[in-house]
């Protein structure tokens, strides 16, 4: 008996995690297809698709994407449509009408305003009883020795929607407050937690987490994008994530990241609810959980250690404090899978170089740096909310 193999659109085809994606899923049994809104986006490269797809910008044509998306789904009999970057809120102020057609793997717009809007995720933490930062949102000029003497500590402003800490403001007694704070968006103010930083990324459907990931941030490009991943088992993170899935019977992707203490207590700073590299600790077992088939949570295998390892070539040297750290980071060039290299799949690897310089020449014409150009078209900061 043939068994109709199901067919999944992933957009976001730039980034690493969506090649990944799309080769476990092909691994998997499924037929993938994969789109995105820059012309050199490296997923398009893989043998493991069966066709790519250039679509309009989510964020400054957001209706001629989601068209577009529709006459992809129509036009492929496409089963499952799978975001995986910022475009996941546009898609999600679609969601009724794009489910319509296939099964949309994202939540409603509600739903991912609270979770990725830092202060209005904080608060919603503080009344389940669970531990976070004080947190504050700036919405007029302050005194900052005044907010110094109230938060009893070193101070973290950030952008109330960003990625990648692109906006984040670390602040000491005697330091100045930026005045582009209240120049081009709402900010939060929180007290700043000492420790090291973990990552989750999870998997759910219907309030049911299937599917989980922990690693540590060691290496990063700027402030927030994780760089090498290896499987951490946390139970306290794990709990977390499955109270705040269940709380919000969330369906989609969800990434959060924390500050653990150095006496062990996992403090949440933030949500992002789509995917990130977390992803890339799982092989094609996840392909079950994209596809609906999956029961029990799943998690990566304790052996799989990954990395961007042009990024850590790249930008690893600057997170260099001490010997330990330049050895570690020998380490993983070392003994890390590279992520974007497979033997039967090498195109990836040498696109990755052409990728990256249309990004860098894009990043010059727009002015901006590359981690912002990198999301300049698909960035999600409350529009159409």
């Amino acid at each position: 008996m043939n068994i109709k193999r199901k067919r999944v659109l992933i957009t976001g085809a730039r980034a690493p995690v969506t090649l990944h994606l799309c080769r476990v899923l092909e691994n998997g049994g499924m037929d993938v297809y994969t789109a995105d809104s820059v012309p050199y986006a490296l997923a398009k490269t893989t043998n493991r698709i069966k066709e790519f797809f250039l679509y309009p910008s989510p964020k400054y044509e957001t209706k001629e994407f989601i068209n577009c998306l529709i006459q992809i789904i129509k036009k492929r009999r496409i089963d499952i449509l799978m975001p995986t970057c910022e475009e996941t809120f546009y898609v999600s102020m679609y969601k009724e009408q794009l489910s319509t057609y296939c099964d949309v793997i994202v939540d409603d717009l509600e739903k991912m305003r609270l979770l990725h809007h830092k202060e209005r995720f904080i608060r919603f933490v503080e009344e389940l009883g669970l531990n976070t930062p004080k947190t504050k949102l700036l919405v007029s000029q302050v005194n900052l020795p005044v907010l110094m003497k109230e938060f009893h500590s070193d101070l973290v402003l950030k952008k109330v929607y960003s990625r990648f800490s692109d906006s984040v403001i670390f602040l000491k007694e005697g330091e100045d407050l930026p005045v582009q704070v209240f120049e081009d968006s709402l900010w939060i103010v929180q007290e700043r937690i000492y420790g090291n930083q973990y990552c989750s990324y999870g998997c759910a459907r219907n309030g049911k987490l299937l599917a989980h990931s922990v690693y540590k941030s060691e290496f990063t490009a700027g402030l927030g994008a994780t760089l090498s991943y290896q499987y951490t088992e946390k139970p306290e993170i794990e709990q977390f994530v499955k109270l705040i899935v269940a709380k919000l019977s969330f369906t989609g992707q969800i990434s959060f990241d924390f500050i653990v203490t150095h006496a062990g207590v996992a403090i949440p700073i933030e949500c992002n609810p789509r995917a990130t590299s977390g992803l890339h600790l799982f092989g094609k077992e996840i392909a079950n959980v994209i596809s609906g088939e999956q029961k029990d949570l799943l998690y990566p295998k304790n052996e799989t250690k990954e990395a961007i390892k042009l990024g850590v070539l790249l930008y690893g040297r600057n997170n260099f404090k001490s010997m330990k750290q330049v050895k570690r980071w020998f380490q993983i060039l070392a003994t890390y899978k590279d992520i974007t290299f497979r033997k039967n799949d090498i195109k990836p690897f040498f696109y990755q170089f052409v990728s990256m310089y249309f990004l860098w020449r894009a990043s010059r014409i727009n002015k901006l740096t590359m981690l912002e150009q990198s999301t300049y078209d698909i960035s999600w900061d409350g529009e159409h909310s």
